[in-house]
């Protein structure tokens, strides 16, 4: 049932109701029971609404080359709530169509028909989903703290959609007569229905529904409450901060400063590409542990980049709903559709490598140990290692008994040498060629780069592969793919793949 029509419904139920608080009377015939049909209404509004998406360039299919691109060049964050509003609408409506459907239920009219609805809100929710991860403003912030609970109801009420999901019940108790990959999209289907609260009692699912409301907005006030302390830095102000570390790095660092309006100064950017750099670099003990420190403790701080409450509230509302839905913990919710299935197989795995990992740690900081030692100031106390000291030590021990100098490698291991190599294996292992369009299809910021991706034997074009590569402002920090289409074939067009890389590689001088 969309958004749209609830109130109309409410508007005529009302009206349902009226005669029995006004004067009988007799001349009149019996008005009959007003009816609405639920299954056309939404087909109109499918139709209606999938007009409307059309003239939304956050939701309209993409296009231009390679049979659609991300549309970077027309994405502004001011038009992502009408692309929302316009586009759960229409997944509400087309949901709607498949879960009334008076005919038996069967893959085609049921599973295949799920898979091919909501492509509209998937194009607007993908665009921001790249926002929240790379350009994540204030602005962005803002709305993704606004919207999250909205979609987390609308995809509840989906798996709540009790006809829908006897029908997806209807067709997993039929799968046996289905092809191995029909068989399969079946069963996760219904598995994550299950889990997702399919099953509860209507109370259940109200309470439910609240609480991945609340875990929504929670999960986006911890990913900007980190970004809040990882958008910090430490100063390195003079020459004798600056000990140890290389011209190249110093270099990143200066430009990291000058980035940040910090002429003439040099700044550790509070993520870890920066941070590593420099806990391998530097010879400044006091400045390591300071900048240890500072990336160990991102939202741990006090003030208003402290997540320790959020965190509480989330672990609380985790055990909440793994109880609704009738799990033992979080974990053990978390794990069903896992490898390994419950938490006490993983365990034992973590627990059969945890000794000999341990022991081998010890060996390596037993040899760190003696280089720090032997290092320390005549008369002065031995220090032991720290955490702070690891990294450092650990490339000292490298250099002691191997006679290697990673910096000396690294003129050999360029960024372009890279992602070069990279593509080499890929063409090797895949068969896949790489030739760099950048430019030609727009991009979210200047950084990216983006290749066409072809089939080396028969010049067949394969996909898109967009690459971002450097840290900055309002990125979250870590590396990570993400999938901007996926392909497919099952409504007889073949889709390409649009896939990217992000990585937060300190930039360099340029």
């Amino acid at each position: 049932m969309t958004q749209k029509l609830a109130l109309p419904i409410a508007l005529i139920a009302t009206l349902a109701a009226c005669p029995a608080h006004l004067p009988e009377v007799t001349t009149a015939p019996p008005v009959p029971p007003i009816t609405v049909d639920v299954l056309a209404t939404a087909k109109m509004d499918v139709t209606r609404l999938a007009a409307e998406a059309d003239k939304q360039p956050l939701l309209a299919r993409w296009s231009g080359p390679y049979d659609g691109v991300p549309p970077w060049d027309q994405v502004s964050v001011p038009a992502f709530p009408a692309a929302f509003t316009t586009g759960l609408a229409l997944l509400a409506a087309e949901v709607t169509v498949v879960a009334e459907s008076p005919e038996p239920a069967t893959f085609a009219n049921t599973l295949a028909a799920l898979e091919d609805a909501g492509r509209y809100q998937n194009r607007a929710e993908t665009l921001f989903a790249v926002m929240t991860s790379n350009l994540n403003k204030p602005d962005v912030q803002a709305l993704d703290r606004e919207w999250s609970p909205k979609f987390a109801a609308a995809y509840d009420a989906i798996t709540f959609n009790s006809k829908l999901f006897a029908r997806i019940a209807a067709v997993h108790a039929a799968r046996a007569s289905l092809t191995a990959e029909e068989r399969r999209l079946v069963e996760v289907t219904h598995d994550r229905f299950v889990q997702g609260g399919a099953k509860l009692a209507r109370e259940q699912k109200d309470a439910l529904g609240k609480i991945n409301q609340e875990l929504a907005v929670l999960f986006t006030d911890f990913k900007n409450k980190v970004l809040a302390d990882e958008n910090t830095w430490i100063l390195l102000e003079n020459d004798a901060a600056l000990e140890g570390l290389p011209q190249s790095l110093r270099a990143s660092f200066k430009a990291a400063a000058e980035e940040r309006k910090l002429a003439g100064k040099w700044i550790v950017v509070n993520s870890r590409s920066s941070v590593d750099a420099f806990l391998t670099a530097s010879t400044r003990r006091d400045l390591r542990e300071q900048v240890w420190r500072a990336f160990k403790n991102r939202g741990d701080n006090g003030g208003d980049s402290d997540t320790n409450a959020v965190i509480a509230r989330i672990v609380t509302l985790r055990r909440e709903r793994a109880t609704l839905l009738g799990y033992a913990s979080h974990a053990h919710w978390r794990m069903a559709d896992t490898m390994a299935v419950e938490p006490a197989k993983a365990e034992a795995l973590m627990l059969r490598v945890w000794p000999a990992a341990l022991a081998r740690v010890r060996e390596e900081v037993a040899d760190m140990q003696k280089i720090a030692d032997r290092g320390a100031k005549q008369g002065a106390a031995k220090a032991a290692i720290e955490p702070w000291d690891y990294l450092h030590y650990a490339e000292r021990v490298r250099k002691a008994k191997y006679d290697f100098d990673q910096t000396s490698l690294k003129p050999y291991f360029a960024l372009d040498n890279m992602i070069s190599a990279s593509f080499f294996m890929a063409g090797e292992l895949y068969g896949l060629a790489f030739a760099e369009i950048t430019g030609k299809v727009s991009v979210f910021h200047p950084d990216v780069r983006v290749w066409e991706v072809k089939d080396k034997a028969t010049g067949t074009f394969v996909g898109l592969f967009y690459g971002d590569y450097f840290t900055r402002t309002d990125k979250r920090s870590g590396a990570w793919a993400m999938g901007y289409q996926g392909r497919e074939t099952f409504t007889g067009k073949v889709v390409t793949p649009i896939a990217s890389n992000n990585n937060n590689f300190v930039k360099s001088a340029p």
